[in-house]
């Protein structure tokens, strides 16, 4: 099976070494002080790779002056930008850069038709995980340029700007870190949840599995997210023939038919 290449976002400069001689591979780094959501990120001296890097902090308008000069600054091997704001999309369009622009709107791009229409300003798109298999296949066959499908990681469920977990230790006199798994009271339901000083992301607690769709056609990139790996899991993901569906079920959805029963409540 020939592979398409892979967008693998990092937290672990160690896993990069190990991997930067694969040509297949292409580093994708959370920036310091401009992305929420990983325990770690990475200012741009640490970056030595040939590198994508991804930006998903909202900004204000101080933030954005520093990210247009951030922007001005970049070294020549930093040679695409990964982000989730069309503010930033402004930003790059009104300060040319010579960048692969890719827009990743999280849970929003799940049609070809929204999807070719952010494609006359980036150069790619990632594919929302919340679809089947059969409307991946569509969106691939429909799209006017090749696009980045999320294959394998935890999924960003939601972003706030606030501090939720210091919000809620302050509430109720806790100590929760800033890195936790919670569980919701009513479902049980886990949750897992990170904290910085710019906000919030609270992610699915199992790793969404999407390996069969590596030798699809159309495709820029495969992007794997490492948060919460660890890099032997990492390098098994990277090297397995097989889709290790056993090991991590949660994947996109089918088309099967289902039937949901309403129990009418007792007078």
């Amino acid at each position: 099976m020939t592979k398409n290449n892979i967008l693998l976002l990092v937290q672990d400069l160690n896993l990069v070494s190990s991997l930067k001689k694969e040509n297949a591979i292409t580093f994708l780094f959370p920036i310091k002080d401009y992305a929420i959501g990983f325990p770690k990120t990475f200012s741009i001296d640490e970056i030595k790779e040939e590198a994508f890097i991804f930006v998903n902090r909202i900004m204000d308008n101080e933030t954005i002056a520093s990210f247009k000069s951030f922007l001005n600054e970049l070294p020549p091997h930093i040679k695409g930008i990964v982000f989730d704001d069309l503010g930033v999309l402004n930003i790059l369009i009104e300060h040319p850069h010579n960048l692969t622009k890719i827009l990743f709107l999280n849970h929003l791009n799940c049609n070809y038709e929204s999807i070719n229409a952010y494609l006359e300003y980036v150069d790619s798109v990632v594919v929302s995980p919340d679809l089947t298999f059969t409307e991946i296949d569509e969106i691939l066959l429909k799209s006017h340029k090749p696009l980045v499908l999320y294959t394998f990681g935890h999924v960003n469920i939601m972003y706030s700007r606030r501090t939720l977990l210091t919000n809620y230790n302050a509430h109720f006199n806790l100590k929760v870190p800033n890195q936790a798994t919670l569980e919701e009271e009513i479902t049980k339901q886990k949750l897992k949840i990170i904290e910085n000083p710019y906000g919030t992301v609270i992610y699915t607690a199992r790793p969404f599995n999407a390996l069969s769709l590596r030798a699809k056609p159309n495709v820029l990139y495969n992007l794997i997210n490492t948060v919460f790996l660890t890099n032997e899991e990492v390098k098994e993901i990277l090297t397995s023939e097989d889709n290790l569906e056993t090991k991590y079920p949660y994947k996109y959805l089918s088309m099967k038919n289902t039937i949901v029963k309403i129990k009418e409540e007792e007078k």
